[in-house]
């Protein structure tokens, strides 16, 4: 997990954090929702230059985004929260 500037996620945890959203993500609409959009935006902030390949096949251009549906419960958003609690817990 990164932590502070110098630390970036490697290509393992970004791997690791992809695998898991395609396991909790039951349907196809969810990969162009906000939530998870601004869970990869995130993560290829975080990423080390050799990691952030394996996001861009996850991206969506900005006009296909779409809002959130509000779904409960929304696993990407899930995910999301629980990495940034981390990221938090890590700096500190």
């Amino acid at each position: 997990m990164a932590g502070g500037n110098s630390k970036r996620l490697t290509k393992e945890e970004v791997e690791a954090l992809l695998e898991r959203l395609k396991e909790e993500e039951p349907r196809e609409e969810c990969w162009h929702c906000e939530c998870l959009q601004g869970f990869i935006a995130q993560l290829e902030l975080d990423a080390a230059d050799d990691a952030k390949p394996l996001l861009s096949k996850y991206k969506v251009a900005p006009r296909k985004i779409r809002a959130c549906s509000g779904c409960e419960p929304c696993p990407p958003a899930n995910i999301f929260a629980e990495y940034l609690m981390r990221k938090r817990e890590r700096k500190a």
